[in-house]
């Protein structure tokens, strides 16, 4: 009641004559949606949001796509405020769909309200809902019109995007040209950055207060007309996109994955309480066809973890991503010798739960690469190139690459730098 009440109060919809409705308008109706959820202290939220998987029918993949930060983006950002001892914030904007209006351009979005819904929101305002009700397989329905961005609709992510981009751009930032999710601007001669993916955002600068009047800023903007703030962390330690982003260490950027490590420990299905020194064995690239496939339920676990080690190891924990960039290969039709293999990952991660990712910069002018090629390394001959970027100490990016065979790797796409 409260969730329904909430997008009747700041007008995210408006309701529309069911007679004027073409047999097309309908089918393109979106499914509304409420889910419940219990919160720490016992008490229930519910989450209204719309199905928007109809609109896949009409809406291409690209034109709904948003940009969101990249990973290394973070760490890299992560890193200067680490070297330059920035203030770092991290902030949640509340609600921020709904306070997102749809754009005109993308005509008439439609949205069918049923059953128990429906009562409820009479009960609101019934002089306003009451002429729409229409009835259809025997339930109440409600089609309305969106006129604000809804969880589940394929353009949300995008429209709240333009919107935050050009709100920040008034104000001086300047959205990096490689990452249209990081923008940099000046204050007081020293660099602001901040960072964001959809609502959850990181900002830095070497003062304080500059922090504190952006979340000024950002409250003014985005404080959802007084019914929720914008929510700040300030601090050495951050809670940010799955990460822990520790600067408790002077001029170092730790990034903690321990408890997500610990999760995915409790969550497998076998004891990997094993030492491991090293995640695979020699025979990691080697694909043993005798070996048995899998059972359903068994492969999908396997799906599962090779999913969370991907995760993993793009963030805070590199060291494992060899074993994870074959195992993914594996997830279509994975066998014992595969569930082996990433048990043995699994053990290692045990082992190594404590670990943590370290990251600092020499000099913020010097990026250093480093690469290698393999040749011929793989079953059917293909080889193998690599390569990782550092700022001084720890790999920020590091990559892999399968060869396609025949391949002429030409001396002009291999360049050296200064050891």
């Amino acid at each position: 009641m409260k969730e329904l009440r909430q997008l009747h109060d700041r007008v995210v919809f408006e309701p529309v004559d069911v007679s004027k409705l073409t047999s097309d308008d309908k089918k393109k109706a979106m499914e509304s949606l409420i889910f419940l959820a219990e919160k720490r202290d016992g008490t229930i939220k519910g989450r209204a949001c719309a199905n928007g998987s109809i609109q896949r029918t009409y809406i291409d993949k690209e034109d709904a796509a948003s940009p969101t930060v990249g990973t290394e983006a973070i760490l890299i950002t992560g890193v200067v405020d680490a070297k330059e001892n920035r203030d770092v914030m991290t902030a949640d904007v509340p609600n921020a769909f709904v306070q997102t209006e749809v754009d005109p351009e993308d005509g008439i979005i439609l949205m069918k309200i049923r059953g128990a819904m429906v009562d409820y929101l009479l009960q609101i305002d019934y002089a306003r809902y009451r002429d729409y009700v229409t009835i259809e397989e025997n339930k109440k329905i409600l089609y309305v019109k969106m006129l604000k961005a809804l969880y589940g609709m394929l353009k949300s992510s995008l429209l709240y995007y333009k919107k935050f981009r050009k709100d920040i751009e008034e104000i001086g930032f300047e959205v990096n040209p490689y990452d249209p999710c990081v923008a940099n601007r000046m204050v007081n001669g020293k660099q602001h950055t901040i960072v964001w993916h959809v609502d959850d955002l990181k900002s830095s600068h070497v003062d304080p207060e500059v922090n504190k009047e952006f979340l000024v800023w950002l409250n003014k903007k985005y404080a959802d007309d007084g019914i929720a703030e914008v929510k700040a962390t300030f601090g050495k330690v951050h809670d940010y996109l799955g990460m822990t982003l520790d600067f408790t260490e002077g001029g170092v950027l730790k990034v903690d994955m321990k408890d997500y490590v610990n999760a995915m420990i409790e969550e497998f299905s076998e004891n990997v309480k094993v030492e491991r020194t090293c995640p695979w064995s020699e025979k990691l690239f080697k694909v043993d066809k005798t070996s048995r496939e899998l059972d359903k339920k068994k492969a999908e676990e396997f799906h599962t973890f090779v999913a969370k080690g991907l995760f993993l190891c793009k963030r805070g924990r590199p060291d494992i991503q060899p074993a994870i960039s074959f195992l993914s290969t594996r997830v279509r039709n994975p066998t014992q010798n595969d569930w082996e293999k990433l048990k043995r990952l699994m053990e290692f991660l045990w082992t190594t739960r404590n670990d943590v990712l370290k990251l600092s910069a020499d000099d913020l002018g010097t990026i250093r690469w480093y690469l290698d090629a393999a040749f011929a390394v793989h079953p059917d001959m293909k080889s193998h190139t690599g390569s990782n970027m550092t700022l001084g100490r720890g790999s920020i990016i590091s990559k892999g690459k399968v060869v396609e065979k025949g391949h002429d790797i030409s001396t002009s796409n291999i360049f050296t730098l200064p050891t």
